[in-house]
């Protein structure tokens, strides 16, 4: 089983170096396949994740769902997992998944997806149970998560749209034809940047808004055109 990571990035030099350097040091090298699809950014994060990555595509515009479109094309691992540059994976991930991936009484599932830990502090607790909650009973999950599926689900269901904002939610609902989305118990942690800068009700107003706009009609392009997407 060999898995390729596909992260898509954008201005991201302060942590990328860091983070893709763990991955490895973590990872079982062999085999495996770290892509980085670069959404022109105007810092040195191209130089960073060189050292670190097996492929550095170049993506003429920043949008996530073009970006990792275009890393899933290239990969050759059978198994596709993406995530954000940020997001740092349990030490286990690479037997977790296989684990899973591998069980003879695995049924219908169309992909998996780690639990997220954000911080040990009661208010980011509580983030993360409401980021876990919405994964388990609705089925929506992001690159927060470390979203794993097949390198065939994946082209079947059309992979990520075009969008470059809330891609995780749209490829959600590509995947519910192929089957539930399974959250392991396993634990990743995601940046908490948005907690510390809007504090967990800030974050839950804007996720809100977000969902009342999504309601209205707003495109993701537009949502992400004014600055209120997540």
């Amino acid at each position: 089983m060999k898995f390729s990571i596909i992260i898509a990035t954008c201005n991201e030099s302060f942590h990328i170096g860091s983070s893709l350097k763990r991955l490895r040091h973590i990872s079982h090298q062999n085999p495996l396949e770290i892509i980085v699809v670069d959404g022109g950014s105007e810092d040195d994060t191209v130089a960073q994740a060189k050292p670190w990555a097996d492929q550095v595509l170049m993506h003429v515009r920043s949008n996530r769902g073009e970006q990792l479109h275009l890393g899933a094309q290239k990969a050759t691992g059978s198994m596709l997992l993406f995530l954000s540059g940020n997001a740092q994976l349990p030490g286990n991930w690479q037997q977790a998944l296989e684990h899973f991936w591998l069980s003879p009484e695995l049924g219908k599932v169309a992909a998996t997806v780690f639990t997220v830990q954000f911080g040990t502090s009661r208010a980011f607790r509580f983030a993360s149970w409401l980021v876990n909650a919405e994964a388990r009973w609705r089925g929506q999950v992001d690159l927060r998560h470390g979203l794993c599926t097949t390198a065939d689900i994946y082209r079947y269901s059309g992979g990520f749209p075009p969008v470059p904002c809330l891609e995780g939610r749209a490829f959600c609902e590509r995947l519910r034809p192929f089957g539930r989305i399974v959250v392991l118990s396993q634990r990743v942690w995601p940046s908490a940047s948005r907690l510390h800068r809007f504090g967990l009700l800030g974050c839950v107003r804007r996720r809100l808004g977000l969902e009342l706009r999504l309601l209205l009609g707003a495109s993701p392009e537009r949502l992400w055109q004014d600055g209120g997407a997540f």
